[in-house]
């Protein structure tokens, strides 16, 4: 270090200890692209993921409570029209994403693309609220325009988890996503209180919350474009290398990853979405229900991360689907026995939930570099886009079976949650055991030692 300490620092000891600092701090992070790529990245990276996070949390939560209590759309439509839309969304993820693999074209536009697309999504989604009640063609317009600009910057945005993880580790990168999708959750769910109130504020209150959501939205993704751009320089791959890799991409290991997390994704959004709605949670418990799920979700990063990193982070998603199968079987026996013992089984509940989150996207992202798809930003576009795709179309799915639930039974009373929790738990333990054989006989992971971020 001494060859780093100019001459002139020995005059005074006040100049020498400066000057000793100074050439400390100049000789451990210098100045240059590297500082750029590990420091930068995942400031930027957290920014619009916050952005993105407010924007999907908002639209999956809240869409059906407002297209049915604001829009005076009935609920079996409601629900239908919702999983259409996300049944467009999730094509759209995956149409994108093949043609940014395979347009150079379009790769070279893709930032401005995406910064046209975030603005566009915000206005779609602020929108929303203020349509005419009972307009049909106004309403479809804005929730597919929303579904498909979402997508345009969503599928470049988690390619760009690559990268990071090449420099930071597959665990950590899923460990800052997640904590920032948990707070813009708690955001999300707290701004939402009003509008379980009385029915005559719900439009007035909606019409104030989802435009400064989508507000504060935009100005987090304002940096997507620089974001891509940078992370396209960070990982530059050659034609001939990408094609070859291609080739040797196990298709049916990434179609059963993505098929189990479709049935466990459509599973716990139903029992989110069915917070709203249900009859059964009543006085602090109704209006907290959601917000309960979402902060717990928030400590469900500090709780699963080292389970994943002793036993795996395949084993411990396998293990937070049967712990999420049976919070939700028991929840309807919790609430007959009170408040306090419905909240614990909430809470349970959202720990477990936050723990498929968590480890759904790491383990997706420990089996990029298996593929040949780690340092390259087209192809991981493309597995994304696959991905999110079949996410969506369980998210959409979700919507359906809850519209078709509250249609039925009206959500009303504890026996109508148990028919919601039943099949609920039976698909949480389907995907268990789908992702257990999946990764221990076709998909083994990479190590789960990961480097220090």
């Amino acid at each position: 270090m001494r060859h780093c300490i100019s001459p002139g620092g020995e005059q005074s000891s006040m100049t020498g200890r400066r000057g000793q600092i100074v050439a400390s701090l100049s000789c451990i992070a210098p100045i240059g692209p590297d500082v750029t790529q590990r420091r930068l990245l995942p400031i930027i990276f957290g920014m619009t993921h916050a952005g993105k996070s407010l924007l999907w949390a908002g639209a999956d939560a809240f869409t059906l409570f407002i297209l049915i209590k604001v829009l005076d759309i009935p609920p079996v439509m409601a629900g239908t029209l919702f999983v259409l839309s996300s049944f467009w969304n999730a094509m759209v993820d995956g149409i994108w994403g093949h043609i940014v693999n395979r347009r150079m074209a379009i790769r070279a536009m893709l930032p401005g693309v995406c910064g046209l697309a975030a603005g566009l999504g915000c206005l779609s989604f602020a929108i929303l609220p203020w349509l005419p009640a009972g307009i049909m063609p106004g309403t479809i317009f804005a929730l597919f325009l929303f579904r498909t600009t979402f997508s345009l910057i969503d599928v470049p945005h988690n390619a760009t988890a690559a990268a990071l993880a090449n420099i930071h580790g597959h665990l950590s990168v899923a460990r800052w996503r997640s904590i920032l999708s948990a707070l813009t959750a708690i955001m999300v769910a707290a701004a939402a209180l009003p509008m379980t109130g009385a029915a005559t504020m719900v439009p007035h209150m909606a019409r104030m919350i989802f435009p400064a959501i989508a507000l504060m939205a935009c100005l987090l993704l304002a940096p997507l474009p620089w974001l891509i751009r940078m992370t396209r320089q960070a990982t530059p791959v050659s034609r001939a290398g990408r094609l070859d890799r291609a080739k040797r991409v196990p298709m049916r290991g990434l179609g059963l990853f993505c098929l189990s997390q479709m049935l466990g994704f459509a599973a716990l959004a139903c029992m989110g979405k069915a917070m709203l709605h249900t009859g059964a949670l009543e006085g602090w418990l109704l209006d907290y229900a959601l917000l309960i799920l979402t902060i717990v979700r928030l400590a469900a990063v500090g709780l699963w991360s080292p389970i994943a990193a002793h036993i795996g982070s395949a084993k411990a998603l396998s293990l937070a689907y049967i712990c999420s199968a049976l919070s939700a079987i028991t929840l309807p026996a919790a609430i007959g026995q009170g408040g306090l013992s419905a909240a614990i089984i909430l809470g349970l509940l959202g720990l477990s939930l936050g723990g498929v989150i968590l480890l759904a996207w790491s383990s997706f992202s420990e089996q990029l570099p298996r593929w040949g798809m780690a340092d390259d930003p087209a192809a991981a576009v493309r597995a994304y886009g696959w991905f999110t795709a079949t996410a969506k179309v369980g998210l959409g799915f979700s919507g359906l079976f809850t519209g078709a639930w509250l249609g039925q039974v009206g959500g009303g009373s504890i026996w109508a949650l148990w028919l919601l929790v039943m099949p609920v738990a039976l698909l949480c333990v389907a995907s268990a055991s789908m992702a257990w054989c999946g990764w221990r006989f076709r998909m083994p992971l990479a190590s789960h030692r990961l480097e220090p971020a």
